[in-house]
Parts: C-alpha cells; structure tokens; sequence
C-alpha cells in the first residue's frame, strides 16, 4: 500500500546528462528530460531499451554522477544530502565484491560500513543469506560463486542496512 502523503522516496524533476565524448568531445544526451516519483510502499520498474540511459538515471540517483541539470531528490531531501545514503540499499549492475572473501564475511565488510554492531551483524547476516538462497555456501568463497549466486549475494549487500529504498540496478542479470 502507497502511502501518498509521504514525500516520494525518489523523484526526478526534468533530469538531463550529457556526457562529452572523444578527441571532438562530441555531446551524447544519455538521459533528457526525466519526471518521475516513486512513494513509499511502491516497487517501480524502470524499463528501456539498452543504451536508453537508465543506468545513467540510477548513478545519478545515488550520487554517483552528477545530472547536467535537474534535480534528484530522495525522501523529499537533495539528493546531496549525506542523511539520505544510510537509508538507502543499491545493488550496481556490475558489482565488483573481493572474490577472496565468503559470502558471510562480504556482508560483514557492508555491515560494518554502515555501522551496524557486531550484534546486529551476527543477526542480520544469516537471515540475509537464508533469504537470498545462499545459507548454504559456508566457508566457500566468491570467487567459486556462480554469476546467479554473486547476483543473490549483492541482492543481499543491497538489503544488509535494512534499508527504506532499495534500487537494484539489472537485478536480474545472471
């Protein structure tokens, strides 16, 4: 249930990138004139072609890159704004994780990051992996992970803070 009192979670009002690329620095629009708002309690699917600029979108959401004009806002704040990153999960589209650590020990790094205690962390921790399929995993690392098992592992890196929005970023790639 959408709650439309609340300030959206995430909104884009008229938002524009324009990258300048090669030796002319010839002027490509990834993403022009962008309008959206998302309210809590709302999934919202952000479908294009490739190359449509919707990772371009994402980056600038989360303050990746910052947008040629317009604005983001999330939780009704600047998306400047260092209060609104704890609240917020992000799966990229092509997470990068040390393959020499365990799923578990990944998902402590993260946990860790983002302040949570030891005791929240020993608690969290097996609860996400049960939840994205890989309890099962143990002592075995990322680097002997499948490309569908690194995918559930940033799925649940993306959920570690327990966050008010999540952005997953191709999730179903792999």
């Amino acid at each position: 249930m959408t709650d439309a009192s609340a300030p959206p979670v995430l909104a884009f009002q008229d938002l524009h990138k324009e990258f300048k690329l090669g030796v002319r620095l010839t002027r490509v629009h990834a993403v022009r004139g962008v309008t959206l708002e998302v309210y809590p309690g709302e999934i919202f699917g952000y479908l294009g072609p490739n190359g449509a600029g919707k990772t371009t979108t994402m980056k600038m959401a989360m303050g990746l890159i910052q947008p040629t004009s317009g604005s983001v806002r999330l939780f009704g704040r600047p998306s400047e704004d260092q209060s609104v990153r704890r609240r917020i999960g992000y799966l990229p589209e092509h997470p990068y994780f040390y393959d020499y650590l365990t799923a578990t020990e990944l998902l402590d790094f993260y946990g860790r990051l983002f302040g949570l205690s030891k005791a929240e962390r020993r608690r969290r921790i097996p609860e996400l992996l049960e939840l994205v399929g890989l309890s099962h995993t143990g002592s075995r690392t990322l680097r002997r992970f499948s490309k569908g098992m690194l995918q559930r592992a940033g799925i649940a890196q993306a959920l570690i803070n327990d966050p008010d929005l999540v952005v997953l970023d191709e999730p179903l790639s792999g």
